[in-house]
């Protein structure tokens, strides 16, 4: 009698601890499909092992009957358990695409039994034992019960198999370790149910249920998994998922025939699309097509890929570092592929900035060596006349050449100084509005009205492009001759172009001066101005051009491409 108080007593131990281990494994992650699993487990085994007690704790043919009939859906048990475990190794049929693989597999033959064992008595009775009182016993040689039978084995070693598996096949120690408490656990269950369901009974030994021993058993070594090891803290299935979902490169899952299955919110935010609308759309549509190409033969050939560059998008655009894997099934056959694409457009650009500077200053340098040798060519000789020379206004007009020459040098100089500075600095976005508002506060421009209309964007240019619009409106006042109005303002042009126009009520440019007054040593000082502010603006592939007319005023249009500016949220 001692044993049987004590089984019944780990009846309501189990249905204690099995709720309270359910709702704390709950509340470290809710969003975790495992989490879930777990608890709708833990209180189905709640709700089974109450119903348990209840039937060996009342007495009465009556009451018996009604507790058996109220347990009858303790199969849910087996099938909630065992797709907590196919959710919580990963297997294959615990995606979303596998639900209904799941459904018929798991619960139809959970749903069947249950509703069995309701309006049925096929599959347990209820008789009368001498010194135990009203028990319930299965119904030796019934089809019902030998199904029943087949169904909670079969279904329970096909989760400790899983589990097991997973086990020997971790790489990480820590995961090792909890596949292998967890397969422990089962397989205690497992043990403890045949034999208190099958060898028992067939020694007319019929105690309270011994499974509940097991559960007790295996909720205390997932205790001590979640202690020691990080169970449901430290999981594949518990952290893939948020750091899938929070890391900043895009992952993008496909299906074997190029499918997108599952992207993360980097990837929606790289393609621009929304994630459903990428779900089901084939790689080869998102990717350029000798990329793409490239990709998936590498991937099929090798099982991997690593830094390709593809152009992502074009509106707007970006440039990607893809990676990609094969992705095998448990036995070993390809199910797929992950690509990992990191946006690298700002990297780029500022490579091709960089580039760009580079061969600018190289150019540059060799054009003030050029002038500088001329320049000292011609003092020389000015030095070399007052040197022989004699006092007297020839004296004296080479003393101003030879000023002049000097102060040539000189501009060459701090002109080669400030060009250094250009492209030494990465491109970075930037208020065009502050920009253009700055510009006006750094020049003299008293008596001349500046109008100012600019949209609320930025732009990606080089950090000296502001000395470009100071540039541009010094230019207005110093050449104009009769300014009294500059108009700065932008306007958005088809292809997604944004023009920052620049006007004035001068004199204009002649129509066969309009390119010149972009080259090197043109103009009525140095003629450097708009030369290095056409480079500097090329960094970033924004042109300038010259559009006004003569005796109306000059206008200066600087067309920003789509890529390299973007409204102000």
């Amino acid at each position: 009698m001692l044993i049987f108080t004590i089984l019944v007593f780990f009846c309501l131990l189990s249905a204690f601890i099995t709720f309270g281990l359910g709702v704390f494994v709950f509340a470290k992650n809710p969003s975790s499909p495992a989490n879930r699993l777990f608890i709708v487990a833990m209180l189905a085994a709640t709700y089974w092992a109450l119903g348990e007690f209840l039937i060996w704790h009342t007495g009465g043919y009556e009451n018996v009957w009604l507790w058996l009939k109220y347990s009858s859906f303790w199969p849910f048990v087996i099938a909630f358990t065992v797709h907590f475990v196919l959710t919580f190794t990963g297997h294959p049929l615990s995606t979303y695409r596998n639900k209904w693989c799941m459904a018929i597999a798991l619960y139809l033959p959970a749903a069947i039994i249950s509703m069995l064992g309701v309006l049925s008595d096929t599959i347990y009775t209820v008789l009368y034992r001498e010194g135990i009182g009203y028990t319930y016993l299965p119904v030796q040689g019934s089809p019902v019960y030998l199904a029943e039978t087949i169904y909670i084995l079969s279904m329970m070693l096909w989760a400790a198999y899983v589990s097991i598996t997973s086990w020997r096949a971790a790489l990480d120690e820590s995961i090792r370790k909890q596949s292998f408490l967890v397969s422990i656990g089962l397989v205690t269950i497992i043990v403890c149910g045949v034999l208190s369901g099958i060898l028992l009974p067939v020694f007319g030994i019929f105690t309270p249920n011994m499974v509940f021993i097991g559960i007790v058993i295996f909720t205390l070594l997932i205790t001590y998994a979640i202690l020691t090891c990080g169970l449901f803290i430290l999981s594949p299935e518990t952290a893939v998922p948020d750091i899938l979902r929070t890391m900043p490169d895009g992952m993008v899952l496909l299906d074997t025939d190029g499918r997108v299955i599952a992207v993360n919110a980097a990837a929606s935010e790289i393609f621009a699309m929304e994630e459903q609308n990428l779900r089901g759309r084939e790689i080869a549509s998102l990717l350029p097509e000798k990329e793409y190409k490239s990709i998936w033969r590498t991937i099929l050939e090798q099982g991997q890929v690593s830094d390709m560059e593809a152009a992502i998008s074009q509106e707007p655009y970006r440039v990607g570092s893809i990676a990609g894997a094969l992705v095998r099934d448990p036995t070993g056959n390809p199910a797929g592929s992950v690509l990992v694409i990191r946006d690298i457009t700002s990297r780029k650009e500022s490579e091709k900035a960089l580039r760009i500077a580079n061969e600018k200053i190289s150019l540059l340098t060799e054009l003030t060596l050029h002038d500088i040798s001329n320049l000292i060519s011609a003092l020389s000789a000015y030095l070399e006349l007052m040197r022989e020379g004699i006092a007297g206004p020839a004296h004296d007009a080479y003393l101003s050449s030879s000023s002049q020459v000097v102060e040539k040098i000189t501009r060459h100089l701090r002109f080669a100084r400030e060009y250094q500075e250009f492209g030494s600095s990465q491109p970075a976005w930037q208020n065009l509005g502050n920009m253009v508002a700055h510009a006006v506060d750094d020049i003299q421009h008293e008596g001349i009205g500046v109008m100012l209309r600019i949209d609320p964007i930025e732009i990606f240019a080089d950090p000296l492009a502001v000395r470009v619009i100071s540039n541009m409106l010094d230019n207005a006042i110093r050449h104009g001759e009769k300014v009294t109005r500059i108009r700065v303002w932008t306007e958005e042009r088809p292809g997604k172009k944004m023009v920052l126009i620049f006007e004035d009520d001068g004199v204009g440019i002649r129509d066969e001066e309009k390119e010149y007054i972009f080259r090197y040593g043109f103009g009525k000082h140095t003629g450097l101005g708009l030369a290095i502010s056409r480079d500097i603006l090329s960094i970033t592939g924004i042109t300038i051009r010259e559009t006004g007319k003569a005796n109306e005023g000059a206008r200066f249009e600087i067309c920003i491409p789509p890529q390299a500016w973007r409204r102000l949220e």
